[in-house]
């Protein structure tokens, strides 16, 4: 076995295969600060996505499910618009106003907001299974109207309750016409993906994350990390008077969008680039280095890492 196999120094091995391993200990080695062709000037690039890469689970899908589920929507100035009228919107929307104004303890056990809350959460599961570029949309188009200082406090509010809810399941009501579902819950940063950010920075690597979820809990999330928050690339909504709109800033950070919105930003290609889905596979591709896959259930994308080479991270790090 090569040293790199065994060398922990660079990187602990934790739940990573160990060729996957052995493969990112050569890369930082071999465009790190150590390496002769080091230039600080251009520092070595690596690109992730965010949602079942760096985390466990979707902080987007969570995010929405919260708003929907505390009411904590601004619903006036063409809010239900946002809603496919051919998904229930007229339905939703007479739920929704059925429960307005009043307490949560009022409201949960009854049929109108259990309406409410399957119609909307199942707008997102129905977009995200037919049309995902739609999907990631509607789930950042729940902030329209409330105000950038209000998104603030509310992303916290969120990271404060997943990062500390169980990681598991939750069942949705169903609430007639609408069906119930069951949806995760929680959010965890892998340790593993920690320590290789702890690692990259180390040695000079410069490293951005690339997201479909909203960007304002994305940088959240972020801080918490002590990672560069401008260095965090997700969908951004325009503001009017400085409340959201529902118009996302272009390029939208979606598939090729991710690839464009980086390319944008940055100017360069990475040498290390991470992702889950068919979603960042343009990503990948675009590396001029080594591309890795964790395979979450996207089995497109992981026949496409297969036929191209890249390496595929077949065990769940560790939470």
């Amino acid at each position: 076995m090569s040293q790199s196999e065994h060398d922990e120094s660079i990187l602990q091995l934790g739940a990573w295969e160990p060729h996957i391993h052995a493969a990112l200990t050569e890369l930082i080695r071999k465009h790190g600060v150590d390496s002769p062709d080091y230039n600080p000037a251009q520092p070595p690039l690596v690109v992730m996505d965010c949602d079942e890469t760096l985390i466990h689970h979707d902080i987007g899908e969570a995010m929405l499910r919260f708003m929907v589920t505390r009411r904590r929507l601004k619903t006036d100035r063409g809010f239900w618009h946002i809603v496919p009228d051919k998904m229930g919107r007229d339905a939703i929307q007479a739920a929704y106003k059925a429960v307005a104004g009043r307490s949560d303890g009022e409201v949960m056990d009854t049929a109108a907001y259990r309406r409410y809350r399957a119609g909307l959460i199942g707008v997102y599961e129905t977009l995200r299974e037919t049309d995902r570029e739609q999907a990631y949309l509607f789930a950042a188009r729940m902030l329209k109207g409330l105000h950038e200082r209000t998104v603030a406090d509310l992303v916290e509010e969120v990271l404060d309750y997943e990062l500390d809810r169980s990681l598991g399941q939750e069942e949705i009501a169903h609430g007639p016409p609408f069906h119930g579902m069951v949806v995760p819950t929680g959010i965890r940063v892998y340790h593993e993906m920690i320590d290789l950010l702890r690692a990259l920075d180390a040695y000079g690597f410069q490293t951005w994350i690339v997201s479909s979820s909203n960007q304002y809990v994305l940088r959240a999330l972020a801080r918490r990390l002590n990672f560069p928050e401008e260095r965090c690339l997700g969908i951004e909504l325009q503001l009017q008077g400085g409340s959201m709109t529902d118009r996302p800033e272009e390029p939208w950070p979606i598939g090729e969008g991710k690839l464009e919105m980086f390319l944008d930003t940055v100017g360069r290609s990475p040498v290390l680039a991470l992702g889950d889905s068919m979603n960042d596979f343009e990503l990948l591709e675009n590396c001029e280095g080594l591309s890795i896959v964790f395979d979450k259930g996207d089995e497109d994308m992981v026949e496409k890492a297969e036929e191209l080479g890249w390496l595929v991270q077949r065990e769940s790090l560790s939470v």
